[in-house]
């Protein structure tokens, strides 16, 4: 499996919903993929490299506030280093429309527990990683393109609208009002500033290509490893 993709995951904060994937290096897979979950979650891209064992690590999220409680969903992926990065990064977008439809509307994406969805979108996440294996760049055509750098800006104006009503809350005259207007405005300026210089900015190449998958049973690698 030289060159593609050893592991991938999409996760509802620290709960991994599905995962697939095979580690025939001494755990050395696994060991990766349990640290760039760890890693804190930012509006744009993460990495984890393992540079001895020539492998990558990346990481993705949405930030969703379409329920009673805000929820960050996690597409992860540990890949062969000889893997473009561009090429990782268009796997996980792939992975974010094709789970769209899914995390708006399936009860046990929104309210499932471990490995929730493993039986029912396993194969195909595993079909995605073969895909990658056997065709390469031809796997990643997509006709998309800046959607994560979007996802990106949705992620932190959320966290800046959150920020501004645990403000709101605060504000108890109209002199702390027009002075915190003020301060709010320059302060939004840098905090932008700053999430895009940590958010990692990726051109989107890859598609959500549809298929059929036949029913088999993917194991878990890393969710039941604690």
């Amino acid at each position: 499996m030289t060159g593609g993709v050893y592991w991938s995951c999409v996760s509802r904060g620290e709960t991994i919903l599905v995962e697939a994937g095979m580690d025939e290096g001494e755990g050395q897979v696994t060991s990766l993929a349990q640290k760039l979950l760890k890693k804190k979650p930012t509006p744009g891209w993460e990495f984890q490299r393992s540079r001895t064992k020539g492998l990558r690590g990346v990481k993705f999220h949405l930030y969703d506030d379409g329920g009673d409680e805000r929820l960050i969903w996690v597409f992860a992926c540990v890949a062969d280093s000889s893997l473009e990065e561009s090429q990782q990064k268009s796997f996980l977008e792939k992975l974010v429309y094709l789970t769209e439809p899914l995390r708006d509307d399936d009860y046990r994406w929104r309210e499932g527990e471990l490995l929730a969805c493993q039986a029912t979108f396993g194969p195909l996440l595993q079909q995605r990683m073969e895909q990658v294996a056997q065709q390469g760049r031809l796997a990643m055509v997509n006709q998309h393109i800046n959607t994560t750098k979007q996802i990106m800006s949705d992620n932190i104006e959320m966290l800046l609208d959150r920020h501004e009503s645990l403000e709101g809350l605060q504000e108890k005259s109209e002199e702390l009002n027009v002075m915190a207007k003020q301060f709010k405005k320059r302060s939004e300026q840098i905090r932008r500033f700053q999430q895009w210089q940590n958010a990692k900015h990726g051109l989107l190449v890859g598609t959500a290509v549809t298929g059929v998958v036949a029913a088999v049973t993917v194991p878990p690698l890393v969710a039941l490893l604690g």
